[in-house]
């Protein structure tokens, strides 16, 4: 199991290198998407650079502006149908009754289900960003005011329904631990790619806690959609009448591409939660016969080394027990390091201010609402943060990030990157303005 964890943080350089190029750079997994979206897709390096926060891709491979639509289009049409797929796959590992021939089958399945699905999230960043950059350089050709241009841009893409923003409405209607379980239960409360960790099935209890749902200050969808329905008005208009086709399958593909990229995010989600529910079936098998002596042990041996250990290939706990021990002193699961720009980008919203709040943990969350909240590391257990906050800033967030998702749906005005806001002092009234890509101390 070790090494789909790993695989399911980060892409095999070699696989992705474009034209034979090394594009292994800072900014991890994000430079190498860098480089492709540039090689489909043709936008600049600057502009690849401004939207995963990330150095400027070095590479040389570069497609023409615009090329990239059909296949971006051919890419979300096919993972509409693949994402029923994968649901359904998953579905059916926690459904089963777990003998050892299907516990086998199960396995053999596992690993290309993971590369799937990982697969599919990488193809859909790529059309999400490149499509996002091909709106913003077509609203450029008519609107030359860079901050309108952007701010029309976060109009039209705004109330984006996507599985991450119905777990915020599921919660701020009040849902049960029941209910969170039952749609939400494959998310992840930390790393949405560690197979080891617990999902909120197994921790929806501390996820909803014993607080009533606050009410909602800033993050609502039914008023985002207001708002791209007024910003697609406002971009008809402007485009003129020869324009007009064109800006209307563009802000069809960016949307559908980026609710694309976050649902492929959930069915990954969906896949490794099926991947943890079948280690621990396994692992059931290994205590029973006294081949391991705990449940998190089996995350410690690769598939094919379970594959072993259940066919009786290893015949007693002398076989495992050095292994285990041996990666348990020298394995200790990591994701991959967070790449802080010193930049930001303003994902969603519209300008606001408030007290700066600097949030280490989300029992921190507390009345009264209003301010700009700043955590690293947003996941659905910040989902009080998102309906009390005014604003937010997550320092190691980008456009695909989980919280962008979020605050798309819900227009919540949110920057992503800018490390050094980290250093303001707390309690500083903060102006935040996504359209500008920045914020400002104002005391």
């Amino acid at each position: 199991m070790a090494s789909l964890q790993r695989a399911a943080t980060r892409m095999d350089a070699g696989s992705l290198a474009v034209s034979g190029e090394d594009v292994t750079q800072p900014g991890g997994v994000n430079a190498l998407l860098g480089a492709l979206t540039m090689a489909v897709w043709g936008i600049s390096p600057q502009t690849t650079a401004s939207l995963l926060l990330i150095p400027p891709p070095q590479t040389s491979a570069r497609g023409k502006s615009g090329h990239g639509m059909k296949k971006s289009q051919q890419v979300v049409a096919d993972f509409s149908r693949t994402y029923g797929r994968l649901r359904r796959w998953a579905e059916g590992v926690f459904t089963s009754e777990w003998s050892q021939a299907q516990l086998l089958q199960v396995m053999e399945e596992i690993e290309s289900m993971v590369t799937e699905a990982l697969t599919w999230m990488h193809m859909t960043a790529i059309a999400s960003v490149g499509s996002y950059a091909y709106l913003g350089d077509l609203i450029g050709k008519f609107m030359k005011d860079e901050v309108q241009a952007h701010s029309l841009r976060l109009g039209l893409t705004s109330g984006l329904e996507t599985p991450d923003g119905h777990l915020i409405n599921a919660l701020e209607t009040g849902a049960s631990s029941s209910e969170v379980r039952e749609l939400f239960g494959h998310m992840a409360l930390t790393n949405p790619c560690e197979i080891a960790s617990p999902r909120i099935e197994e921790m929806a209890e501390r996820l909803i806690g014993s607080q009533s749902p606050p009410e909602s200050l800033v993050w609502g969808s039914s008023r985002a959609q207001e708002r791209q329905e007024a910003a697609m008005k406002v971009a008809h208009s402007k485009a003129g009448l020869l324009g007009r086709s064109n800006m209307r399958k563009t802000v069809a593909l960016t949307q559908e591409a980026l609710v694309a990229h976050a649902k492929a995010r959930d069915a990954l989600a969906y896949v490794l939660a099926a991947a943890r529910h079948w280690a621990k079936a396994a692992a059931q098998e290994g205590l029973t016969d006294g081949r391991i002596q705990e449940m998190d042990e089996i995350f410690m041996l690769e598939i094919e080394e379970i594959k072993q250990m259940m066919t009786g290939e290893w015949h007693s706990r002398a076989h495992v027990d050095p292994l285990i021990r041996q990666r348990q002193e020298s394995f200790q699961y990591q994701s991959e390091e967070p790449y802080f720009s010193d930049r930001s980008l303003g994902v969603a919203g519209q300008q606001t201010q408030g007290p700066l709040a600097l949030l280490a943990t989300p029992e921190e969350v507390e009345k009264p609402s209003g301010f700009i909240a700043l955590a690293a590391n947003w996941s659905p257990v910040w989902w009080r943060a998102i309906l009390m906050a005014e604003g937010v800033i997550a320092p190691d967030g980008d456009l695909l990030s989980w919280v962008a998702s979020v605050a798309r749906m819900g227009d919540l005005p949110t920057l992503v990157g800018g490390a050094p806001y980290a250093n303001w002092p707390a309690g500083a009234t903060i102006r935040l303005d996504p359209a500008r890509n920045r914020a400002q101390k104002l005391s």
